[in-house]
This record gives C-alpha cells, sequence and structure tokens, in this order.
C-alpha cells in the first residue's frame, strides 16, 4: 500500500499536480530548477517492493542487482540534477551504487539478526554451513568468513569504479562522494577482521566531513 502510494506520488508530481506532502512538494520545487527521470524513483520504489520483508538473497549477483537498481538509481539522479550526461561518470556510478548497497547490507548486518533477519546471501551461508537459528542465538562462527566474502565483492565495485574515475568528468564528482563514508566502513570492517558485530563500527567517526573534502578536493575516492 505505501510502495503504491509512492507510485502514485511520483506521477502526480510529474503531472504538475504534487500532492500536499513535505517530500512531494520538495521534489517538485526541485524539477523546475534541474531534470531528474521520473524512471529512477519507479525503479528504486519497485525494487524496494521486491523486497520490503528483507528477505535472504540467494547470491552475491541477487545483492548487487538489488543495490544497482536502488542505490544506484539515486545517484543516476543525483547525476542528473548536476547537469551530467556521461557513459563513464555512469559506469562508475553503477560500480558506486552496488558497493554502497552492499556495505549498508553489512553494516545493517547486527540490526537484521537482532530482529530474526540474515541478510547474507544464501550462497554464502551455506558455503560456511552458518545455519540461521545459531546465528540468531548469538554463535558466530563462520560469520566473520562469510562477511570478508561479501566485503570482498564490494572492494570488488570499488576497485572497478576508481578504475573508471579519469575518465569521469569534474562535474560528476559530488555524486561520487556518496561512496566515501561507505569505504570508511570497509575499510575499519578490515581492521576489525570482518567482525560486523564490533561496536566500534557502530560508532560515528568525527573525522569524516574533513575525509569527504579531502576526497572532494583530490577528486579521489
Amino acid at each position: 500500500m505505501r510502495m503504491q502510494f509512492w507510485k502514485d506520488t511520483v506521477d502526480q508530481i510529474y503531472a504538475g499536480n504534487p500532492p500536499q506532502q513535505p517530500i512531494a512538494l520538495a521534489l517538485a520545487e526541485a524539477l523546475k530548477t534541474c531534470n531528474m527521470s521520473a524512471m529512477w524513483m519507479k525503479r528504486i520504489i519497485t525494487e524496494r517492493s521486491s523486497n520490503l520483508d528483507d528477505h535472504q538473497f540467494m547470491t552475491i549477483k541477487d545483492m548487487e542487482t538489488y543495490s544497482e537498481n536502488t542505490q544506484s538509481s539515486l545517484l543516476y539522479l543525483q547525476l542528473e540534477s548536476l547537469g551530467v550526461k556521461d557513459v563513464n561518470a555512469d559506469h562508475a556510478i553503477s560500480h558506486i551504487g552496488k558497493m554502497i548497497g552492499i556495505s549498508t547490507f553489512l553494516r545493517s548486518l547486527p540490526f537484521h539478526v537482532s530482529q530474526k533477519r540474515l541478510v547474507l546471501p544464501a550462497e554464502i551461508t551455506a558455503k560456511y554451513d552458518i545455519v540461521q537459528e545459531n546465528v540468531y542465538r548469538g554463535e558466530i562462527d563462520g560469520v566473520e568468513d562469510a562477511v570478508y566474502d561479501v566485503a570482498t565483492a564490494a572492494y570488488d565495485q570499488l576497485l572497478t569504479a576508481r578504475s573508471l574515475l579519469p575518465q569521469v568528468p569534474p562535474e560528476a564528482f559530488p555524486a561520487l562522494l556518496a561512496a566515501v563514508p561507505h569505504i570508511k566502513y570497509l575499510e575499519n570492517l578490515e581492521k576489525s577482521n570482518f567482525n560486523v558485530f564490533d561496536v566500534k563500527l557502530q560508532k560515528k567517526d568525527w573525522k569524516l566531513p574533513l575525509i569527504m573534502w579531502k576526497s572532494f578536493k583530490s577528486k579521489t575516492i
């Protein structure tokens, strides 16, 4: 029901008749000064509709597809708002969105486990003989190895995006900055030996604004 509301809201916004709802009004106002495609918004809504129960993905590829349809779509909208139309920027954004999506699932794993959900792909939990009910009881043998495999997939997406940066126009870089907090999380996860339950990983990094500023100035991620 709530997803249908957002689909109808997007249609009304692009028809020039936004509902009297704060997000709808803000988006309608933004469309007066920049072009953003309804396609990307509907893609996010459709993908989220298929995963409202946060069910377990079967493969890492499934996790990447979900991330492409949600996180990458949001970044495509940011590129459009910046007025950037460039195939290399699109390609880089696709990989960054997948990295962001995967790292978000890893970061949220302790919460999902507390809600009796395991979002690690089934192919990975099977590989390490991880039993969901055991994880819910706090028995996490094999989880660090599973997290390592999933984090490696995120790193692979990041490395591909970085290889494309020399071909990405500077005007696109504000959208690429979304990657920085997730890169720092992956780096900290590695320092914690891929123990997603390490409480230090849930703490805010007061240096993050400075790190993002340096990234913007150097045009690197």
